[in-house]
């Protein structure tokens, strides 16, 4: 994996064999009122991934963050969509609002958006959902082949 931030409020890794980004968000997430770095650090991150891509995202932390920050969550959300994600695994604690927080980002530009309660399972969706589109065409040329 390699780094491209690790901010106090957040951490943002590529893992390039994969396709894929890590997000992290940390406690002071919830206190920031400005993330000067956030949108460079999502486009160097970006820059690094081909289109299918896929994002792994850890939100148990944050339960809320400051409504001034939407804009800028929303221009992120933007640049993923446009870059071409093909879906984004995100884990939840159960019983913290974190995923609603989450929600009033995603919605907005029809992401797509699993939620899983462990890191384990959204790691293995994500692998599997990788998986799929060689099985499909390698079933396709099974198929024409015969």
């Amino acid at each position: 994996m390699r780094l491209i931030a690790f901010r106090p409020e957040y951490q943002l890794t590529v893992e390039q064999e994969k396709n894929r980004l890590f997000y992290q968000n940390f406690g002071q997430m919830q206190q920031a009122t400005a993330l000067p770095d956030y949108l460079a650090d999502w486009t160097a991150a970006l820059a690094e991934v081909r289109p299918g891509f896929s994002i792994l995202s850890d939100m148990q932390v944050v339960n809320q963050s400051n409504q001034d920050l939407l804009a800028d969550f929303q221009a992120v959300e933007q640049l993923i969509v446009e870059r071409g994600v093909n879906v984004v695994a995100e884990v939840h604690v159960p019983g913290l609002p974190t995923r609603r927080c989450s929600d009033e980002v995603t919605t907005a530009q029809a992401m797509p958006v699993r939620q899983f309660l462990t890191m384990w399972e959204a790691a293995q969706f994500l692998d599997e959902v990788a998986t799929e589109p060689a099985l499909a065409v390698s079933h396709a040329a099974n198929s024409v082949a015969e």
